[in-house]
């Protein structure tokens, strides 16, 4: 079975939001797992941190890792303020999709079956065309008896992965989300493809299909805005390596608002 990869997500990430680069999004995930361990060090268990934390760690992480040249490596990916930060962050969280279906994503089996056999709707007609022979026979027989589930989840992994599902009329009454409409202007092929198709599939049927999680988790309190009053970029990560005649200097001259 092949798995969902950190890079395949990242890939579909930036097909619809090129902004940054892709080695962006790897820092910030070993920023993440750095700035848990951090905590972890001090109150002795991992929790869920606040954007503030987040950024905190960020700087620590990059100045440490990076030491002088952080602020040229932040910018050659795109990263030039904390809200940018947000960005990619949020990147993460909002993008779903997995490569594969379970038996446990289908969540109601009943109703999903249903409308596959009546062929009500374009999607689900497209659907039951595309199944084997076996396969339609099987739920046409089958009551909704256990392994159900596991059927659909086999021909579905199949679809998705060979399949291009999107058409504007086929899908012209679902309500997409705002990931798959900005998808569907791209010619997405390979595991970028197969993601899509399974963000189109939990559009189509959410009350059938388990919505796939993103690259990250946030709670109800989480927000872009987290990240708008961050630190200043030049003060975070180029002041430290300054002379300190030059700091005091520094400190008198204004800072270009492009850095804030």
């Amino acid at each position: 079975m092949q798995e969902t990869t950190f890079e395949n997500k990242v890939d579909l990430i930036r097909a619809k939001d090129p902004r940054y680069e892709r080695d962006a999004y790897a820092f910030l995930r070993e920023a993440l797992e750095y700035t848990q361990q951090a905590i972890k060090k001090k109150r002795g268990r991992i929790r869920h941190i606040s954007g503030q934390e987040l950024l905190a760690g960020i700087r620590e992480f990059a100045l440490e890792k990076f030491g002088p040249m952080a602020l040229m490596m932040l910018g050659e990916w795109g990263i030039h303020n904390c809200r940018d930060f947000g960005e990619i962050v949020f990147n993460m969280v909002e993008t779903s999709g997995s490569l594969t279906f379970l038996a446990e994503d289908i969540k109601d089996v009943r109703a999903f079956t249903s409308k596959l056999k009546r062929k009500l709707d374009p999607v689900s007609r497209f659907l039951w065309e595309q199944f084997s022979d076996p396969t339609r026979q099987a739920l046409l027989a089958n009551k909704e008896q256990d392994g159900t589930e596991a059927i659909l989840a086999k021909e579905l992994s199949e679809i998705i992965r060979t399949s291009l599902l999107y058409d504007q009329q086929r899908f012209a009454g679902v309500n997409l989300s705002e990931q798959a409409k900005v998808l569907a202007g791209h010619n997405l092929r390979g595991p970028q493809l197969a993601l899509f198709n399974r963000i189109l599939l939990e559009d189509a049927y959410p009350e059938e299909i388990v919505k796939s999680g993103g690259l990250l988790a946030k709670t109800d309190r989480d927000s872009r805005a987290d990240f708008e009053n961050g630190y200043d970029f030049y003060e975070a990560f180029r002041k430290p390596f300054l002379p300190s005649s030059k700091q005091v200097k520094s400190e008198m001259t204004p800072t270009p608002a492009s850095e804030n």
